[in-house]
């Protein structure tokens, strides 16, 4: 999660500080080595402590999350990391590539979920079902058939109950995809502004290009009359001359 940004900005800040305070114990006070490392020790908490706490706090305000929120939400991505885990583990017994294609898009699905999520930890607010149901499902579901799919000596009852239970397979990646869009569902709406945006913007260039385009042609045939008008003017001009 981009949690982790806070420790790292911690350790940055901290890092030199303990380095800093170690070195100047050992120069100021010349005391023993083991109480200079402490005192670097205490130097490195005291500022990563309260940076961390700093930094952290922005990331809270960002997400619009509470510290409990983060917290249940990083458990949360923890346990579907280890989990999916699992399900990597299991490609080994995998005897079929249908089965291959088929665990591999639930695998990808999964990854796509949990990387949404760690990017914007709101979403999980939006898709709990796949957390606490979905999930579980899908990998205790997959090791369990892959594990009974690969024993021999299968009765027709067992293989038709394998059969049905890759379709239900089958089914819940068809859940799993409704997730990820039930989670995708405030982008596209954000996507349909941001389209309507351009389309009114569009518009508007055109009806301020036509507009341009006929205010352009009545200065042209506004000319064009002057021009006549002078034209006729120079030539009964001439022709008031020649009668004089």
């Amino acid at each position: 999660m981009k949690f982790n940004i806070s420790h790292w900005t911690a350790s940055l800040v901290s890092v030199p500080v303990a380095v800093i305070s170690g070195a100047i114990s050992m120069i100021a006070f010349d005391i023993h080595l083991i109480y200079d490392m402490l005192i670097g020790a205490g130097a490195f908490f005291a500022a990563y402590l309260p940076t961390q706490s700093v930094s952290m706090n922005r990331q809270l305000q960002e997400y619009g999350l509470t510290k409990s929120e983060y917290k249940y939400i990083n458990t949360q991505l923890r346990d579907a990391r280890e989990k999916l885990s699992r399900l990597r583990k299991s490609y080994s017994s995998i005897r079929s590539l249908k089965d291959a294609k088929l665990i591999y898009d639930i695998n990808r699905l999964i990854r796509t979920v949990l990387k949404t999520v760690e990017d914007d930890p709101k979403k999980f607010f939006g898709i709990q079902q796949f957390f606490h149901s979905n999930l579980d499902s899908a990998v205790n579901t997959i090791e369990q058939y892959l594990f009974l799919y690969k024993m021999p000596g299968k009765s027709k009852d067992e293989k038709i109950r394998l059969h049905e239970t890759r379709l239900s397979l089958l089914e819940l990646k068809r859940t799993i995809e409704a997730n990820l869009s039930a989670m995708n569902k405030t982008n596209y709406q954000s996507l349909d502004v941001e389209r309507d945006i351009i389309s009114i913007n569009n518009k508007r260039s055109e009806r301020k290009y036509r507009l341009e385009n006929k205010l352009h042609k009545q200065q042209v045939n506004l000319k064009k009359k002057e021009t006549e008008k002078e034209t006729v003017n120079a030539y009964r001009g001439e022709e008031n001359d020649r009668r004089e």
